[in-house]
């Protein structure tokens, strides 16, 4: 970024773009907590758990709100183009996937309550995919948070790779639950809730791995939000880019 009028320089600019990432970070962190929190207290029956994720929800809006906030007053200040505008879009897009993320993880807290006073267990027939498509998801923010704060594209790569393996495990989840439906069809109930719960994680993933992709387009300018039925290291080969993760 060229010094200007204002004598705005490329270290100064860094500063705030830093700060903003700052903001993001410790907003994945709280977002995080709150997936493995939804996520524990359902497979515990731990209502104190789930509680704690609904009362924190109003915290990740504020960050939402935070970020946007830090981003703007970064554009009108220093005027940024060409990468430097591409990184705080791409910042501004990782608040987004956050909240979002975190909204899935409220779904499960709300269904979690609900169940504790109606009773039944949905995840009863994938209690083990459900665990690890869980661990998977959070792994994923938790790397890709990593990603953002160092910048790692080999990492970013890694985590939107490994999508694929959650989206195999809620495939493997769905089909145990159909197939419980199939013996039992008088508990449509809990084959709807587990539905909805499976998906709510396998979409907490989902950000994470568009996040991913957008430390990726910062770095290389190359936007690969789109591609289908291949990985992203081969993409990012097709377009003449040298995969960083080996």
């Amino acid at each position: 970024m060229n010094t200007g009028p204002s004598g705005h320089t490329v270290r100064s600019f860094d500063t705030d773009l830093q700060r903003l990432t700052d903001v993001l970070v410790e907003m994945g962190g709280l977002a995080l907590r709150q997936v493995s929190d939804a996520t524990r207290a359902l497979m515990e029956r731990d209502d104190a758990l789930a509680a704690g994720v609904l009362d924190r929800e109003p915290q990740l809006n504020d960050y939402d709100l935070l970020g946007e906030e830090v981003a703007m007053q970064l554009i009108a200040r220093r005027q940024p183009m060409g990468v430097d505008l591409r990184s705080i879009i791409v910042l501004l897009k990782g608040f987004t996937e956050l909240e979002r993320a975190g909204d899935e993880a409220k779904k499960i807290a709300k269904i979690t309550r609900r169940l504790m006073v109606e009773g039944g267990d949905p995840i009863a027939s994938c209690r083990d995919s459900f665990a690890r498509m869980s661990t998977a998801a959070c792994e994923a923010i938790e790397n890709v948070l990593e990603a953002v704060r160092t910048r790692d594209e080999a990492l970013a790569i890694r985590v939107a790779d490994a999508d694929r393996k959650l989206d195999l495990e809620y495939k493997a989840a769905l089909r145990a639950v159909q197939e419980g439906w199939v013996s039992d069809p008088g508990n449509i109930s809990m084959v709807t809730e587990a539905a909805l719960i499976l998906k709510a994680v396998e979409r907490i993933g989902d950000h994470a791995k568009n996040l991913a992709k957008h430390v990726i387009f910062q770095i290389e300018g190359i936007d690969i939000r789109h591609i289908k039925g291949q990985r992203v290291a081969e993409a990012l080969g097709q377009a003449g880019l040298q995969d960083p993760s080996g």
